[in-house]
């Protein structure tokens, strides 16, 4: 009947027991404006995020410091009965990072926010001969930091290993009135609060067969939960008992099991001064537990992306991208585009994009979200 909220590497899941839908928001530098693809992307800021192995391939030694984010987003989750869209629009930031060239390789440090979302809205919901009507706002955070390396081995191998903290926040309340045969039954106010940390590791390797063909390969994982933590406050206020108030407040640990990713990337250096980056990521299976103590497996899926750029042009580079994922109740579509100014080895992109999570069944939610997009790096 309430939503749960946990958060996980560039994925939010949000489940009920109506529903569970899983979305990946645009993250990165370049690779925000190409459908998250970026795997075998060499010399980009979002390398430390994507295939820190990238960096070792950088071909100045020129300090940069970039800065993008996304402006006037907007969201939306709905189904037949139910609607939560935000009456503003919000900002979030992608990411913020600076590249340091070292005589052993590149280094970076990183601030990331894969995902922020902010809903809210009335719900509806039924269960057996109670109808519920539910105000409710949902408001959620990913957080990343850390610092990324990456060495060539020769012209033809690079290696690469990020590490950070992982923090995930995210918090719900609820007023509900449930009623059962057209009288009204209860009145119930509930408030969570979810907040998750920990240690993640991110190695990569880059190998280029030929010159105009490069792939990577990189890994996901967190080894250390260091926190796991929430806290579910309920109160029920009856109708048969009107001077009565039903408090209840329970701590559990709701990350049971974290994924980890496995991405295999392909660059391609077309004619023309296109590339073309097309890549494959492996979620594994991952479970979370709820207030009673209910542990629900999420499935594993996979991720397909592909981003295009051309670079034909001296001063201005368009560029575009495509992600799919298919799970067991909603197909996900992230499309987004934008052109590079650029100025030497310093460049300015602007763009946007619009996801959409489509549901299989007919009384799943329906999420979208799009918004503009820019992006900075800036050589000195």
């Amino acid at each position: 009947m309430f939503l749960k909220v946990v958060l996980f590497t560039g994925l939010l899941s949000v489940a009920s027991s109506a529903f569970a839908i899983y979305f990946p928001l645009p993250a990165g530098h370049r690779e925000s404006f190409m459908g998250n693809a970026g795997g075998a992307m060499e010399s980009s800021p979002g390398n430390a995020l994507y295939n820190p192995a990238g960096l070792g391939f950088r071909s100045t030694n020129k300090l940069s410091l970039s800065v993008s984010g996304t402006a006037l987003t907007s969201h939306q989750m709905k189904n037949n009965s139910s609607d939560l869209s935000p009456s503003d629009y919000s900002v979030r930031p992608l990411l913020a990072s600076g590249i340091y060239p070292t005589e052993w390789g590149t280094g970076a440090v990183f601030v990331a926010s894969p995902m922020m979302l902010s809903l809210g809205g009335l719900m509806n919901t039924q269960g057996g001969s109670y109808n519920t009507s539910s105000l409710t706002s949902l408001d959620s955070q990913l957080l990343k930091v850390g610092a990324a390396f990456g060495a060539a081995v020769n012209d033809s191998l690079s290696w690469g290993i990020s590490a950070g903290l992982q923090l995930g926040d995210s918090r719900t309340h609820s007023y509900n009135k449930i009623s059962t045969g057209g009288n009204l039954y209860a009145t119930m106010f509930t408030e969570t609060e979810n907040k998750n940390k920990g240690l993640f590791v991110l190695p990569g390797i880059q190998i280029k067969p030929v010159a105009n063909w490069t792939v990577g390969f990189s890994a996901q994982f967190m080894p250390v939960m260091l926190e796991s933590k929430a806290v579910e406050y309920t109160a029920v206020h009856y109708v048969a008992t009107p001077n009565t108030v039903n408090e209840e407040a329970v701590s559990y640990e709701p990350v049971k099991q974290s994924p980890y990713y496995l991405r295999l990337a392909n660059g391609f250096n077309l004619l023309a001064g296109n590339d073309l980056f097309v890549d494959v990521t492996y979620t594994s299976e991952s479970s979370l537990r709820d207030a009673d103590g209910v542990v629900e497996n999420e499935e594993s899926f996979v991720v397909y992306s592909v981003g295009w750029r051309n670079k034909s042009f001296e001063s201005w580079q368009p560029m575009a991208g495509y992600s799919h994922t298919s799970i067991n109740n909603s197909t996900n579509h992230l499309t987004s585009a934008g052109v590079a100014i650029v100025r030497g080895r310093s460049e300015l992109i602007l763009g946007g994009y619009y996801m959409a999570s489509v549901p299989k069944g007919d009384d799943a939610f329906e999420y979208s979200s799009y918004g503009f997009m820019f992006s900075s790096n800036v050589a000195y």
